[in-house]
């Protein structure tokens, strides 16, 4: 597994289990999407474990961060403003149905030897 829930809710910062289920539910679709995008198999150590890139399980948190503010409804929105904070989401810059900024981060991880 690329990450575990446990790793990705330390990352995020959550603290209660209110999304765990989401999170279970995704990760394995994460992880088949990376390795789409990743465009080869995965290395393998010499017990024959996968032996997932450098970087990979932030780069999955990413991912998995992102489809559950799709799963909200945060995407869609070009920009929203609440008081003085404001987020704005370029949702021209997709590439696999990912932001651009995560996916190449993958593809640097898929060449790399």
């Amino acid at each position: 597994m690329i990450i575990t829930i446990d790793e990705y809710k330390a990352m995020a910062g959550l603290k209660d289990s209110s999304t765990d289920s989401q999170i279970e539910a995704l990760i394995p679709l994460i992880e088949d999407d990376y390795l789409a995008i990743r465009g080869k198999p995965w290395d393998r150590s010499e017990d024959g474990s996968i032996a997932y890139p450098a970087g990979s399980r932030l780069t999955a948190a990413e991912m998995l961060s992102y489809r559950l503010a799709t799963l909200r409804g945060a995407v869609g929105y070009a920009a929203e403003s609440i008081g003085d904070y404001s987020m704005g989401l370029d949702t021209h810059d997709m590439l696999h149905g990912y932001p651009r900024h995560i996916v190449t981060k993958i593809r640097r991880y898929g060449r790399a030897r």
